[in-house]
């Protein structure tokens, strides 16, 4: 088999750092599976979003205000009157967009390649945990704009989980910190877009990106 020469394995050394980059990632990379046309990117660009998320997300965090009378306020602050503010907002919110659809395009691209067969299908399940918590970041992120829009959302949505049998209100407690959504929830939900959920992701994605470097890439040409 064909192999780029960039990847060709180095003699082994067992000893420290060398050891550990060697284990990183695997010793041989099939040509095939490193092509544009075969992988598109799309995995390494919803990464290249997520660190656009958190830069971003950082920048807006000195600002917005989740325990203020109206939250909505400190959005509209950061809009209109905090230099850039206008233009980080928007790059924070079309990257969540960029990075759920990205990420939903590689899942089906790793499906229709097979690339989740055989020994990798934990890393399939891991990839689906990450598409799950991808979809709740960006819609806790929508909640805490806290508008009459987001409001309703955030109540039908949240009042489904409500409903669920025996372990419903156990879990509403837990995502909103109250038995009520109002504005009282949006601290909790603040908390859990800005610093719970990203630390997961974090934690998923470095499991994800060690397994696959580790395992190689399989799967066959679309």
């Amino acid at each position: 088999m064909e192999v780029c020469e960039i990847f060709k394995p180095r003699k082994k050394d067992h000893s420290g750092i060398a050891a550990f980059l060697f284990h990183l990632h695997p010793p041989l990379i099939p040509r095939e599976r490193i092509r544009l046309t075969f992988t598109f990117c799309m995995g390494g660009l919803a990464f290249y979003f997520f660190l656009v998320l958190l830069v971003t997300g950082i920048l807006l965090m000195f600002y917005y205000r989740p325990g203020d009378a109206s939250p909505y306020l400190s959005v509209r602050e950061i809009t209109e009157f905090i230099p850039f503010g206008d233009l980080f907002r928007n790059l924070h919110y079309w990257g969540g967009q960029g990075m759920v659809i990205l990420i939903l395009f590689h899942m089906i691209r790793v499906a229709l390649t097979g690339s989740y067969q055989g020994a990798k299908q934990w890393i399939w399940v891991v990839g689906m945990a990450m598409m799950a918590l991808a979809l709740i970041m960006d819609f806790s992120g929508y909640l805490l704009r806290y508008d009459k829009e987001t409001f309703w959302a955030g109540f039908v949505a949240l009042g489904v989980i409500k409903e669920i049998p025996y372990a419903g209100e156990a879990l509403h407690r837990l995502l909103t910190g109250t038995s009520t959504y109002g504005q009282g929830s949006i601290h909790r939900i603040y908390l859990w877009h800005c610093v719970v959920l990203p630390i997961t992701v974090v934690c998923f994605m470095i499991y994800h990106f060690w397994k696959v470097s580790k395992m190689g890439w399989s799967g066959r040409p679309l």
